[in-house]
């Protein structure tokens, strides 16, 4: 109990947010792993070349000009054409070139290093009918085999593909869940553009390259913008012929054009401007995920619970991502806002981390998924949030965006989903966190509290007014680097209280931390306030901090700043209620300006 008679409130303030007050959170707590290894863990100039339908001129004319200038690309096949070497043929994407044969299209992807991506089976439109398209539009059964059983050949040839672009760039809601399921990214075709960092996985953008609309001179432009904003160019060519025709409906592009572009391109990366990526070695990718169950095999468990069980369920119907589809979390809107909450996760203060969310909301009359990272201390306290992401409308997408820890204060973090609004059915799938650094935290700064491992005993400026409840100690009952002193407190007739010594201050803030073993308690608390003083030693206020009472060990971590310009000088107060049945130890006592 604090020794002065000053106001405080024990509740922490509501989070002013446009979305939702924070719940309880459960108490999972995730080591963590291995040493980091992401792709692309940061914004920067990034170039792709690639190529549709798998022709043969793709192998004659476009790999040995790329290699020529230490460059790659990433070719995607239509399964059904590989083969057709005459012409013409019955290739639905262009009857008039040769393709190539699976021994043809595996040298691509061995001698010169390019990724090998599918196409679908036989090129036909996967959400539309009419013009270039067939006359009847697919079933969801047929958009599904376009993508399994062209994922099927490739792998029956030893590849592995786990990238995909739709023919004719023809795509909708529908198409692009199916695209998860099978694939890792899908690359559009009229989705002109480049690629913001962190990226959306299911919607890479491109330029489509065209003799007749298009010109070296404008494609250089390209690579120089995503030079300058450090973006993602993704080019997107099909046959390649030494004497190209200008219409631009024949889809064809000149050989030294393409060396042209590629010499230049040469140049930028030889001077460390920017960087020629495959499709999949574009996007941010990495280990270790630190998220636990991040793939819902698990159901909601491990860690991850929901405030709404009745309309926020695991499911097992198959409306996942790649590479394991089958279960998810269903999200579906009720009367009031829902949450899905994740398992608190360790993070370290200074690091960027990102969050990877695959999301198929596939309906919604109003509302939102949104995404929101609860902040806690070491012990679990919840300390501050941060609105990161929201989804107004239906669509598919690997939904990324970054985090960081907002203050030195942060140990853990937890994700939370919220469903807000009315007719929300949503699928959420591969939760991925990963940090995009070292998580090295960062040295620690000076102690302003003397003697704080009490190695000397309950001295240095340190006292109590309870000489014989609360006692130096020596045996052993410290925090685990330096065990052998700290000071047991002990709840006997009469409250009591250990002060520290008294700490310079200015405005600001400061962080304070201590090691805390309870070994018994009955009733009571083992309470932690800060005085404050003036320039003249007068106690002008105070501040209530925390109650412990959790029997064991636990990390108290504080945050601490002046209540006025006129604290000059302020202490930390240790209190053991009387009466209380208290037996514990604290030590490590740590009080620093971050």
């Amino acid at each position: 109990m604090p020794r002065n008679n000053s106001g405080f409130a024990r509740g922490r303030a509501k989070l002013a947010t446009v979305v939702v007050a924070v719940g309880a959170m459960a108490a999972a707590l995730l080591a963590p792993g291995a040493a980091n290894a992401v792709d692309n863990s940061e914004p920067s100039g990034l170039v792709s070349f690639t190529f549709d339908d798998g022709s043969l001129s793709s192998l004659t004319e476009a790999a040995p000009t790329l290699q020529e200038h230490g460059l790659t690309g990433t070719n995607y096949v239509v399964t059904n054409c590989v083969g057709m070497t005459t012409v013409p043929n019955s290739c639905r994407a262009n009857n008039d070139v040769p393709y190539m044969t699976w021994a043809e299209i595996k040298q691509l992807q061995t001698q010169y290093g390019w990724e090998i991506g599918s196409h679908g089976v036989d090129h036909q439109c996967l959400a539309s009918t009419g013009d270039d398209c067939q006359p009847n539009q697919l079933t969801a059964a047929q958009i599904d085999a376009q993508m399994a059983d062209s994922r099927s050949a490739l792998a029956a040839q030893g590849i592995n593909a786990t990238a995909f672009a739709p023919p004719y760039g023809d795509y909708d809601q529908t198409v692009l869940a199916k695209v998860a399921k099978y694939y890792s990214s899908m690359r559009g075709f009229r989705d002109e553009g480049v690629n913001l960092w962190p990226l959306s996985d299911y919607l890479v953008n491109n330029v489509a390259v065209e003799e007749g609309l298009d010109t070296v001179a404008t494609l250089k432009a390209k690579v120089d913008e995503a030079i300058a904003a450090k973006t993602w160019v993704v080019f997107t060519f099909h046959d390649i012929v030494p004497t190209p025709s200008t219409d631009p409906d024949d889809y064809q592009f000149g050989s030294a054009e393409l060396d042209e572009l590629a010499a230049y391109v040469e140049t930028k990366v030889t001077a460390g401007q920017i960087k020629n990526v495959n499709v999949s070695k574009g996007l941010v990718t990495g280990t270790p995920n630190k998220m636990p169950n991040a793939s819902f095999n698990s159901g909601i468990g491990e860690g991850w619970r929901t405030d709404a069980p009745a309309t926020i369920t695991a499911d097992a119907n198959g409306n996942g991502s790649y590479p394991d589809p089958t279960r998810s979390v269903k999200l579906v809107s009720g009367a009031t806002t829902t949450h899905l909450f994740s398992p608190q996760v360790a993070v370290t203060p200074g690091t960027n981390y990102l969050y990877k969310n695959f999301l198929n909301v596939s309906a919604l009359t109003s509302g939102e998924v949104a995404f929101y990272v609860d902040e806690y201390n070491a012990a679990g306290a919840w300390v501050s949030g941060q609105y990161r992401a929201r989804e107004p409308s239906r669509w598919v997408e690997e939904l990324n965006f970054t985090y960081t820890p907002s203050s030195s204060n942060v140990a853990k973090a937890s994700l939370q989903v919220i469903v807000l609004g009315t007719g929300i059915t949503a699928y959420l799938d591969n939760v991925e966190l990963l940090a995009l650094g070292a998580e090295t935290p960062p040295p620690p700064a000076a102690n302003l509290v003397a003697n704080g491992t009490f190695d000397a005993g309950i001295s240095g400026g340190w006292s109590t007014d309870a000489a014989t409840a609360i006692v130096a100690d020596s045996t052993g009952n410290g925090a685990p680097a330096n065990p052998a002193k700290s000071v047991k407190l002990q709840g006997t007739t009469a409250n009591g209280h250990l002060f520290s010594p008294r700490v310079n201050v200015t405005p600001g803030n400061y962080n304070i931390s201590a090691y805390l073993k309870i070994q018994n308690r009955t009733a009571g608390e083992v309470g932690w306030y800060i005085d404050e003083y003036d320039a003249n030693g007068n106690w002008i206020s105070g501040q209530w901090k925390l109650a412990s009472t959790a029997l064991g060990v636990s990390n108290v971590d504080l945050t601490y700043s002046p209540s006025t310009t006129s604290v000059a000088t302020a202490s930390l107060q240790v209190y053991v209620t009387g009466n209380s049945g208290v037996l514990a130890y604290v030590d490590d006592v740590r009080w620093w300006r971050p």
